[in-house]
């Protein structure tokens, strides 16, 4: 019995300083980790410190993963708006509000005497799909001036048949190709419950984030090619360029613009794709708008020694766009625009 109250303080001093520790991270986590559905209002807040430290903003509208990202530049009554769409990048919770390409393409076209608003929506590790089955909902809720669809190399990849996120497509022999919704209906989503619980203490989240990064790791150090794990994925695969291409221009119409990021990951930037000459070579056989920010990218590598990825706290040329790959990127779509003016500015 004595040795059980013995005992006794020590368990009590042990639960003190596990509390007093999580505290204490929950407190000096808070500057630096937020979800976005937290608190509830017209503008929602990320907060990140995984590559650089940042506080991305969104208007929760119920289009992509977040909403639309915002700018930090005041929208203008009356300008014509331009939309932009893709993946992780262009949600870009890496970089400041006017850091990210919209907010580029504002202040340029506005220097300019062409004012534009420019709205992004991104969604979290989307492909080619996504982009296809969401063109009705962007269009009627915008009816933008222009579209600029932002594609790499991965979302006109194999991950377009395989993702279990969003949605995936199958390609017949033929080109056609049919849309598949894996989105998980949010009436039964625990998922999403749960996530909106643990959004409520910045170190339960920020576990919950370190844990899906190490997760992403391991799968891919471990992951064999699923080409190479079934050859008829790996020709099924082979066509998702050319139904990406044909499929955009029918969704989108005279509004598109395809813009091709390459990856360059790491510090060499003379590594080719072989995807990005198809997708430019599609686009011109279709007669889409298109570009790819290869050139661009590869003079400020070279030029100015700035990298378009990676962050201060990440490897180097690794990761999302930051504010140089941002950078480049509106650069590159407004003098594109400035070039070849739609009848709609």
């Amino acid at each position: 019995m004595a040795r059980s109250r013995s005992s006794t303080p020590a368990l009590a001093r042990c639960a003190a300083g596990i509390l007093a520790a999580t505290s204490l991270f929950e407190l000096g986590l808070r500057p630096f980790v937020a979800g976005w559905n937290r608190p509830e209002g017209p503008v929602r807040t990320i907060r990140s410190y995984s590559e650089g430290f940042s506080f991305a903003h969104f208007e929760p509208d119920g289009l992509g993963t977040y909403g639309n990202r915002l700018t930090g530049n005041p929208p203008l009554a009356g300008a014509p708006e331009g939309l932009i769409v893709g993946d992780s990048h262009v949600i870009a919770q890496a970089v400041r509000d006017e850091e990210t390409t919209g907010a580029v393409i504002e202040r340029l076209s506005r220097a300019a005497g062409r004012p534009l608003n420019v709205r992004q929506y991104g969604w979290t590790s989307a492909n080619a799909p996504t982009y296809l089955a969401s063109a009705g909902q962007l269009l009627s809720a915008r009816n933008p001036a222009w579209v600029v669809v932002i594609l790499n190399a991965a979302n006109v990849s194999v991950y377009a048949l395989t993702t279990t996120q969003n949605w995936r497509m199958e390609v017949d022999r033929d080109g056609s190709f049919r849309l598949i919704d894996m989105r998980t209906p949010p009436t039964i989503s625990r998922m999403q419950t749960l996530r909106r619980e643990i959004g409520r203490s910045a170190l339960a989240l920020g576990l919950w984030r370190r844990a899906g990064l190490m997760q992403n790791q391991m799968a891919n150090e471990e992951n064999i090619p699923l080409e190479q794990q079934d050859p008829r994925l790996a020709q099924e695969a082979a066509r998702v360029p050319r139904a990406t291409v044909i499929g955009l221009t029918k969704a989108y119409g005279s509004r598109l613009i395809i813009v091709y990021t390459p990856e360059f990951f790491g510090t060499d930037y003379d590594s080719a794709e072989p995807i990005e000459q198809e997708v430019l070579s599609l686009c011109t056989e279709n007669g889409v708008a298109c570009f790819s920010t290869r050139e661009a990218m590869k003079r400020e590598r070279y030029d100015h020694l700035l990298l378009s990825r990676g962050f201060h706290n990440t490897a180097p040329g690794a990761g999302h766009f930051n504010a140089t790959g941002q950078r480049i990127i509106g650069e590159e779509i407004w003098r594109y625009l400035a070039a070849h003016p739609l009848p709609a500015l």
